[in-house]
Protein backbone atom coordinates (compact mmCIF):
# COMPACT_ATOMS: atom_id res chain seq x y z
CA UNK A 1 0.00 0.00 0.00
CA UNK A 2 1.09 3.16 -0.79
CA UNK A 3 1.88 5.82 1.92
CA UNK A 4 0.25 9.37 1.61
CA UNK A 5 3.99 11.19 1.03
CA UNK A 6 4.62 8.69 -1.37
CA UNK A 7 1.24 8.77 -3.74
CA UNK A 8 1.87 12.96 -2.83
CA UNK A 9 5.37 12.74 -4.37
CA UNK A 10 4.93 10.56 -7.46
CA UNK A 11 1.60 13.55 -8.44
CA UNK A 12 4.14 16.42 -7.84
CA UNK A 13 7.14 14.81 -9.52
CA UNK A 14 4.81 13.56 -12.88
CA UNK A 15 3.82 17.14 -13.14
CA UNK A 16 7.34 18.86 -13.47
CA UNK A 17 7.34 16.46 -16.83
CA UNK A 18 5.00 18.38 -18.64
CA UNK A 19 5.23 21.45 -20.23
CA UNK A 20 3.31 24.67 -18.84
CA UNK A 21 0.35 25.28 -20.28
CA UNK A 22 -0.11 27.46 -23.84
CA UNK A 23 -1.05 30.62 -23.67
CA UNK A 24 -5.03 31.81 -24.40
CA UNK A 25 -6.83 31.07 -28.00
CA UNK A 26 -5.34 33.64 -29.95
CA UNK A 27 -8.86 34.16 -31.52
CA UNK A 28 -11.26 34.38 -28.80
CA UNK A 29 -15.16 35.27 -29.45
CA UNK A 30 -16.16 38.10 -27.55
CA UNK A 31 -18.68 40.46 -27.17
CA UNK A 32 -18.70 43.48 -24.67
CA UNK A 33 -20.39 43.84 -21.32
CA UNK A 34 -23.81 45.77 -21.62
CA UNK A 35 -23.97 49.35 -20.69
CA UNK A 36 -25.94 49.58 -16.83
CA UNK A 37 -29.93 48.91 -16.77
CA UNK A 38 -31.90 52.47 -17.28
CA UNK A 39 -34.29 53.44 -14.63
CA UNK A 40 -36.80 50.90 -14.23
CA UNK A 41 -39.40 53.61 -13.18
CA UNK A 42 -38.76 55.80 -16.28
CA UNK A 43 -40.10 52.37 -18.45
CA UNK A 44 -44.39 53.02 -18.42
CA UNK A 45 -44.28 49.34 -19.37
CA UNK A 46 -42.79 48.24 -16.30
CA UNK A 47 -45.24 49.92 -13.76
CA UNK A 48 -47.60 48.28 -16.25
CA UNK A 49 -45.80 44.60 -15.62
CA UNK A 50 -45.90 45.35 -11.89
CA UNK A 51 -49.29 45.95 -11.45
CA UNK A 52 -49.92 42.73 -12.89
CA UNK A 53 -47.55 40.46 -11.09
CA UNK A 54 -48.52 42.03 -8.26
CA UNK A 55 -51.81 40.46 -8.63
CA UNK A 56 -50.92 37.07 -10.18
CA UNK A 57 -50.32 33.69 -8.33
CA UNK A 58 -49.61 31.59 -11.35
CA UNK A 59 -50.16 27.87 -11.07
CA UNK A 60 -51.25 26.37 -14.15
CA UNK A 61 -48.99 25.98 -17.07
CA UNK A 62 -50.83 28.44 -19.10
CA UNK A 63 -50.70 30.94 -16.45
CA UNK A 64 -46.91 30.34 -16.07
CA UNK A 65 -46.29 31.48 -19.83
CA UNK A 66 -48.53 34.56 -19.57
CA UNK A 67 -46.12 35.77 -16.88
CA UNK A 68 -43.04 34.77 -18.23
CA UNK A 69 -44.66 36.53 -21.52
CA UNK A 70 -45.23 39.66 -19.16
CA UNK A 71 -41.30 39.41 -17.61
CA UNK A 72 -40.17 39.32 -21.39
CA UNK A 73 -41.67 42.21 -22.22
CA UNK A 74 -39.74 44.54 -20.16
CA UNK A 75 -36.72 41.58 -20.13
CA UNK A 76 -34.36 44.74 -18.84
CA UNK A 77 -35.98 44.59 -15.64
CA UNK A 78 -36.41 41.13 -15.04
CA UNK A 79 -34.09 40.90 -11.99
CA UNK A 80 -36.41 43.36 -10.22
CA UNK A 81 -39.68 41.69 -11.16
CA UNK A 82 -38.80 38.15 -10.30
CA UNK A 83 -37.35 39.46 -7.04
CA UNK A 84 -40.84 40.94 -6.32
CA UNK A 85 -42.54 37.97 -7.28
CA UNK A 86 -39.77 36.00 -4.49
CA UNK A 87 -40.75 38.32 -2.34
CA UNK A 88 -44.58 37.21 -2.58
CA UNK A 89 -43.46 33.54 -2.60
CA UNK A 90 -44.30 33.34 -6.02
CA UNK A 91 -41.58 31.03 -8.12
CA UNK A 92 -41.45 29.96 -11.75
CA UNK A 93 -41.02 27.10 -12.72
CA UNK A 94 -37.23 25.57 -13.90
CA UNK A 95 -38.50 25.73 -18.07
CA UNK A 96 -40.00 29.18 -17.16
CA UNK A 97 -36.84 30.42 -15.57
CA UNK A 98 -35.02 28.90 -18.15
CA UNK A 99 -37.05 31.24 -21.03
CA UNK A 100 -36.19 34.24 -19.39
CA UNK A 101 -32.67 33.67 -18.98
CA UNK A 102 -32.47 32.65 -22.65
CA UNK A 103 -34.11 36.38 -23.25
CA UNK A 104 -31.22 37.74 -21.55
CA UNK A 105 -28.40 35.71 -22.79
CA UNK A 106 -29.70 36.97 -26.18
CA UNK A 107 -29.56 40.08 -25.98
CA UNK A 108 -25.57 39.95 -24.26
CA UNK A 109 -26.20 41.58 -21.12
CA UNK A 110 -24.31 39.10 -18.55
CA UNK A 111 -25.50 41.53 -15.92
CA UNK A 112 -29.27 40.45 -16.36
CA UNK A 113 -28.07 36.51 -17.05
CA UNK A 114 -26.13 36.56 -13.66
CA UNK A 115 -28.66 38.33 -11.74
CA UNK A 116 -31.34 35.81 -12.84
CA UNK A 117 -29.73 32.93 -12.54
CA UNK A 118 -29.44 33.94 -8.88
CA UNK A 119 -32.55 34.65 -8.33
CA UNK A 120 -33.16 31.12 -9.24
CA UNK A 121 -31.28 29.71 -6.96
CA UNK A 122 -32.01 31.65 -4.14
CA UNK A 123 -35.97 30.45 -5.32
CA UNK A 124 -35.22 27.54 -4.27
CA UNK A 125 -37.37 25.48 -6.85
CA UNK A 126 -36.68 22.30 -8.65
CA UNK A 127 -32.89 22.26 -9.88
CA UNK A 128 -32.10 24.02 -12.57
CA UNK A 129 -31.29 21.68 -16.19
CA UNK A 130 -28.51 21.61 -17.56
CA UNK A 131 -29.58 23.79 -20.11
CA UNK A 132 -29.42 26.61 -17.57
CA UNK A 133 -26.36 26.43 -16.71
CA UNK A 134 -24.64 26.23 -20.27
CA UNK A 135 -26.37 29.18 -21.06
CA UNK A 136 -24.65 31.07 -18.16
CA UNK A 137 -20.82 29.65 -19.12
CA UNK A 138 -22.12 30.55 -22.44
CA UNK A 139 -22.21 34.40 -21.37
CA UNK A 140 -19.61 34.17 -19.33
CA UNK A 141 -17.97 33.51 -23.06
CA UNK A 142 -18.65 35.86 -25.23
CA UNK A 143 -18.47 38.35 -22.58
CA UNK A 144 -14.80 40.72 -22.96
CA UNK A 145 -12.48 41.00 -19.87
CA UNK A 146 -15.56 39.71 -17.30
CA UNK A 147 -12.67 38.05 -14.18
CA UNK A 148 -14.51 40.45 -11.46
CA UNK A 149 -17.96 39.79 -12.96
CA UNK A 150 -16.81 36.19 -12.67
CA UNK A 151 -15.31 36.04 -9.36
CA UNK A 152 -18.38 38.21 -7.65
CA UNK A 153 -20.98 36.15 -9.09
CA UNK A 154 -18.80 33.36 -8.05
CA UNK A 155 -19.05 34.65 -4.44
CA UNK A 156 -22.20 35.19 -4.45
CA UNK A 157 -23.24 31.45 -5.29
CA UNK A 158 -21.36 30.11 -3.11
CA UNK A 159 -22.78 32.27 -0.35
CA UNK A 160 -26.24 31.30 -1.90
CA UNK A 161 -25.84 27.46 -2.00
CA UNK A 162 -23.15 26.51 1.02
CA UNK A 163 -22.07 24.34 2.23
CA UNK A 164 -23.44 22.29 -0.94
CA UNK A 165 -21.30 22.22 -3.89
CA UNK A 166 -23.12 21.34 -7.04
CA UNK A 167 -24.10 24.29 -8.18
CA UNK A 168 -20.88 25.26 -8.38
CA UNK A 169 -20.05 21.62 -9.63
CA UNK A 170 -22.19 21.93 -12.48
CA UNK A 171 -21.19 25.53 -13.24
CA UNK A 172 -17.16 24.24 -13.64
CA UNK A 173 -18.82 21.38 -15.77
CA UNK A 174 -21.21 23.68 -18.34
CA UNK A 175 -17.87 26.20 -18.53
CA UNK A 176 -16.01 22.90 -19.44
CA UNK A 177 -18.40 22.20 -22.54
CA UNK A 178 -17.60 25.72 -23.46
CA UNK A 179 -13.71 25.15 -23.14
CA UNK A 180 -13.72 28.02 -21.12
CA UNK A 181 -10.34 26.35 -18.96
CA UNK A 182 -9.17 29.36 -17.70
CA UNK A 183 -12.80 30.92 -16.29
CA UNK A 184 -13.16 27.40 -14.78
CA UNK A 185 -9.73 27.39 -13.12
CA UNK A 186 -10.57 30.57 -11.78
CA UNK A 187 -13.90 29.53 -9.91
CA UNK A 188 -11.63 26.36 -8.68
CA UNK A 189 -9.25 28.57 -7.27
CA UNK A 190 -11.94 31.34 -5.74
CA UNK A 191 -13.82 28.55 -3.91
CA UNK A 192 -10.56 27.43 -2.22
CA UNK A 193 -9.29 30.78 -1.69
CA UNK A 194 -12.50 31.57 0.12
CA UNK A 195 -11.87 28.56 2.63
CA UNK A 196 -14.93 26.67 0.47
CA UNK A 197 -14.58 22.88 0.66
CA UNK A 198 -14.26 21.49 -3.10
CA UNK A 199 -16.04 17.66 -3.08
CA UNK A 200 -15.27 14.73 -5.24
CA UNK A 201 -17.02 15.81 -8.03
CA UNK A 202 -15.41 19.36 -8.07
CA UNK A 203 -11.68 17.50 -8.14
CA UNK A 204 -12.85 15.12 -10.86
CA UNK A 205 -14.69 17.94 -12.70
CA UNK A 206 -11.68 20.63 -13.25
CA UNK A 207 -9.20 16.92 -13.18
CA UNK A 208 -11.11 16.50 -16.52
CA UNK A 209 -11.48 20.01 -17.81
CA UNK A 210 -7.59 20.41 -17.40
CA UNK A 211 -7.09 17.00 -19.00
CA UNK A 212 -9.12 18.15 -22.31
CA UNK A 213 -7.42 21.36 -22.49
CA UNK A 214 -3.82 19.46 -22.63
CA UNK A 215 -3.05 21.29 -19.19
CA UNK A 216 -1.51 17.74 -18.26
CA UNK A 217 0.91 19.23 -15.62
CA UNK A 218 -1.75 21.50 -13.94
CA UNK A 219 -4.25 18.26 -13.94
CA UNK A 220 -1.23 16.47 -12.08
CA UNK A 221 -0.87 18.92 -9.73
CA UNK A 222 -4.45 19.30 -9.16
CA UNK A 223 -4.40 15.66 -8.54
CA UNK A 224 -1.74 16.04 -5.63
CA UNK A 225 -3.99 18.51 -4.06
CA UNK A 226 -7.18 16.27 -4.11
CA UNK A 227 -5.26 13.56 -1.89
CA UNK A 228 -3.64 16.37 0.36
CA UNK A 229 -6.85 17.71 1.04
CA UNK A 230 -8.04 13.96 2.43
CA UNK A 231 -10.47 13.18 -0.83
CA UNK A 232 -9.11 9.73 -1.96
CA UNK A 233 -9.45 9.53 -5.64
CA UNK A 234 -12.16 7.32 -7.28
CA UNK A 235 -12.20 5.13 -10.68
CA UNK A 236 -13.69 8.65 -12.51
CA UNK A 237 -10.10 10.37 -11.03
CA UNK A 238 -8.08 7.86 -11.73
CA UNK A 239 -9.37 7.14 -15.02
CA UNK A 240 -9.24 10.76 -15.96
CA UNK A 241 -5.54 10.78 -14.99
CA UNK A 242 -4.94 8.07 -16.97
CA UNK A 243 -6.71 8.44 -20.34
CA UNK A 244 -5.28 11.83 -20.59
CA UNK A 245 -1.77 11.19 -19.42
CA UNK A 246 -2.12 8.51 -22.01
CA UNK A 247 -2.60 11.49 -24.88
CA UNK A 248 0.91 12.27 -23.99
CA UNK A 249 2.33 9.28 -24.67
CA UNK A 250 3.36 8.50 -21.06
CA UNK A 251 2.89 5.07 -20.53
CA UNK A 252 5.24 4.23 -17.77
CA UNK A 253 3.17 6.55 -15.73
CA UNK A 254 -0.20 5.01 -16.79
CA UNK A 255 1.19 1.81 -15.06
CA UNK A 256 2.09 3.59 -12.16
CA UNK A 257 -1.68 5.21 -11.99
CA UNK A 258 -2.70 1.88 -12.74
CA UNK A 259 -0.88 0.42 -10.08
CA UNK A 260 -1.87 2.69 -7.41
CA UNK A 261 -5.70 2.75 -8.39
CA UNK A 262 -5.09 -1.24 -7.75
CA UNK A 263 -3.35 -0.80 -4.54
CA UNK A 264 -5.68 1.79 -3.12
CA UNK A 265 -8.74 -0.51 -3.81
CA UNK A 266 -9.81 1.32 -6.78
CA UNK A 267 -11.36 -2.02 -9.37
CA UNK A 268 -10.06 -0.93 -12.63
CA UNK A 269 -12.92 -0.92 -15.61
CA UNK A 270 -13.06 -1.34 -18.96
CA UNK A 271 -12.45 2.26 -19.55
CA UNK A 272 -8.99 2.02 -17.57
CA UNK A 273 -8.05 -1.42 -19.14
CA UNK A 274 -8.77 0.43 -22.70
CA UNK A 275 -6.31 3.44 -22.07
CA UNK A 276 -3.89 1.38 -20.74
CA UNK A 277 -3.61 -1.56 -23.00
CA UNK A 278 -3.75 1.01 -25.85
CA UNK A 279 -1.15 2.84 -24.45
CA UNK A 280 0.65 0.00 -24.44
CA UNK A 281 0.43 -1.58 -27.93
CA UNK A 282 1.06 2.33 -29.21
CA UNK A 283 4.79 2.03 -27.47
CA UNK A 284 5.42 -1.07 -28.58
CA UNK A 285 5.05 -3.15 -25.46
CA UNK A 286 2.64 -5.41 -27.28
CA UNK A 287 3.43 -8.50 -24.72
CA UNK A 288 2.05 -6.19 -21.75
CA UNK A 289 -0.94 -5.34 -23.50
CA UNK A 290 -1.88 -8.24 -23.96
CA UNK A 291 -0.88 -9.80 -20.46
CA UNK A 292 -3.69 -7.38 -19.34
CA UNK A 293 -6.22 -7.98 -22.04
CA UNK A 294 -6.34 -11.73 -20.76
CA UNK A 295 -6.17 -10.16 -17.42
CA UNK A 296 -9.24 -8.12 -18.48
CA UNK A 297 -11.17 -11.07 -19.97
CA UNK A 298 -10.31 -13.39 -16.27
CA UNK A 299 -11.98 -10.70 -14.60
CA UNK A 300 -15.18 -10.76 -16.77
CA UNK A 301 -14.87 -6.98 -17.77
CA UNK A 302 -15.46 -7.80 -21.67
CA UNK A 303 -14.06 -5.85 -24.29
CA UNK A 304 -15.51 -3.79 -26.69
CA UNK A 305 -15.18 -3.55 -30.50
CA UNK A 306 -13.06 -0.31 -30.02
CA UNK A 307 -10.64 -2.37 -28.04
CA UNK A 308 -10.68 -5.17 -29.73
CA UNK A 309 -9.69 -3.32 -32.82
CA UNK A 310 -6.88 -1.00 -31.23
CA UNK A 311 -5.30 -4.47 -30.24
CA UNK A 312 -5.49 -5.77 -33.51
CA UNK A 313 -4.45 -2.53 -35.34
CA UNK A 314 -1.10 -2.37 -32.82
CA UNK A 315 -0.59 -6.32 -33.30
CA UNK A 316 -0.61 -5.53 -37.17
CA UNK A 317 2.21 -2.10 -36.33
CA UNK A 318 4.54 -4.76 -35.15
CA UNK A 319 4.11 -7.12 -37.92
CA UNK A 320 2.12 -10.02 -35.73
CA UNK A 321 -0.05 -10.11 -38.78
CA UNK A 322 -0.95 -14.23 -37.81
CA UNK A 323 -1.94 -13.49 -33.84
CA UNK A 324 -3.68 -10.30 -35.59
CA UNK A 325 -6.09 -12.53 -37.26
CA UNK A 326 -6.69 -14.68 -34.49
CA UNK A 327 -7.96 -11.94 -32.28
CA UNK A 328 -9.98 -10.44 -35.41
CA UNK A 329 -11.35 -13.67 -35.86
CA UNK A 330 -12.41 -14.02 -31.93
CA UNK A 331 -13.89 -10.40 -32.15
CA UNK A 332 -16.27 -11.51 -35.20
CA UNK A 333 -17.43 -14.45 -33.21
CA UNK A 334 -19.01 -12.39 -29.96
CA UNK A 335 -19.26 -9.13 -32.06
CA UNK A 336 -23.36 -10.14 -31.08
CA UNK A 337 -22.37 -9.96 -27.70
CA UNK A 338 -20.07 -7.26 -27.54
CA UNK A 339 -20.43 -3.32 -26.46
CA UNK A 340 -20.23 -1.81 -29.64
CA UNK A 341 -20.81 1.80 -28.06
CA UNK A 342 -17.67 3.82 -29.40
CA UNK A 343 -18.79 6.63 -27.48
CA UNK A 344 -19.00 5.01 -24.24
CA UNK A 345 -15.66 2.97 -24.46
CA UNK A 346 -13.88 4.80 -26.77
CA UNK A 347 -11.04 6.80 -25.04
CA UNK A 348 -11.53 10.26 -26.72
Amino acid sequence: MLSASSRHFRCHRAAELFKPPLGPDPFPIRIQKSPPLPDPNNRPSFTTVTSSINHTHPSSESQQQTLVTQILSTIENAPTLLQSLHNKRIFLTPKSFNRVLISAAQRNHLYLVTQIFKLAIASKIQPLNSDCYLTVAKAFARADDCVVELLSFTEQVLELTQPSMTVINRLLFALGQCKETDNAILIFTQVKDRNFTPDMYTYNTVLEILGRAGRTGEMLGVFGEMKEAGIDPDLVSYNTVINHVRKFGEVDMCLLYFKEMCEMGVQPDLLTYTAVIDGLGRSGDIEESLKLFGEMKERRIWPSLYLYRAVISNLKKMGKVEMAASFMEEMNSCASSLRASRKSNKCE
